[in-house]
């Protein structure tokens, strides 16, 4: 009975100094680091739209900007390397080219084309000359030389229809003033599962994919996407910024696009790349 006294003794006390300002503070927060409101939304909701989204976009044909930087936090040196000129053709699920452009001058620099199995590799202001299988190994070394079609082609589209038939992880994250629905895809056909992706869906812009997270077998963050200002109607809504993190080898892609063409019929022949006559057979792979 006496304890029973005192815990009441002890909180009378405590409501006393709360009202006196003895041991509260209230401080206003700035609007700006306030929580945005955010949309809600199923999972199963959440899940439909995403499969129609993976099924939206067969081709690709734009114009962009591209920034390339390598190093940073890793190597404790920054490359920032001045945006140029580049153009972007996919027709999914595996066809890609790139051609890249020096700034001012647009002198072609590189041109690369995937089918998916194999890429091609052409440097005509080096006269080389590459062929390598999309799979080869990447150096772990922060170098442009590591810039493969698929590192464009896996970070362009959003796509989940790998994984129809798995259950993913359905969580809610916050961060900054962002609130999100974020899915984990995993692999558990082995004796432990491996996180294979995750997808951060912002819920204060729209509900669109903010962010893309690929991961190896090590579990190691792969690729590092950050989607930004969708534009477009409902169906044909892509973001105009796509910036391409690879952790490992530590460089940074940034696209702006310019001029945007979906889902028009591309030539075939955009796909092929011929070596030119002259030029000098090379190894990608350090």
């Amino acid at each position: 009975m006496k304890k029973l006294i005192l815990k009441f003794q002890l909180l009378v006390v405590l409501l006393s100094l709360a009202q006196a300002g003895c041991i509260k503070k209230t401080t206003v927060v700035p609007q700006s680091e306030r929580l945005l409101p955010a949309q809600t939304a199923t999972r199963t909701e959440l899940l439909q739209a995403l499969q129609e989204k993976s099924r939206e976009l067969e081709t690709l044909k734009a114009t962009v900007g591209i920034e390339f930087s390598r190093g940073g936090a890793k190597t404790g040196v920054l490359d920032e390397y001045r945006e140029t000129k580049g153009y972007v053709f996919v027709e999914r699920p595996s066809h890609i080219r790139v051609q890249v452009q020096m700034p001012v001058v647009l002198t072609t620099v590189a041109i690369m084309v995937s089918d998916g199995q194999q890429y091609r590799l052409s440097i005509p202001i080096k006269n080389q000359f590459a062929i390598e299988d999309v799979n080869a190994p990447i150096s772990p070394n922060s170098s442009l030389s590591n810039l493969r079609p698929q590192i464009f082609l896996d970070g362009l589209f959003v796509d989940i229809t790998p994984y129809e038939g798995k259950q993913p992880l359905f969580e809610e994250a916050v961060v900054g003033t962002h609130s999100y629905y974020v899915f984990s895809f995993f692999d558990n056909s082995a004796s432990e599962p491996h996180l294979l992706e995750k997808l951060w869906i912002d819920r204060t812009n729209n509900m669109e994919v903010s962010r893309k997270q690929v991961f190896g077998k090590d579990g190691r963050l792969e690729t590092d996407v950050d989607y930004q200002d969708y534009v477009g109607d409902v169906g044909n809504r892509y973001p105009k910024v796509i910036v391409i993190h690879r952790p490992i080898e530590d460089f940074t892609v940034k696209m702006k696009f310019e001029k945007t063409a979906l889902n028009e019929k591309l030539d075939a022949k955009i796909f092929e790349l011929p070596r030119p006559e002259g030029s000098q057979l090379v190894q990608v792979r350090k």
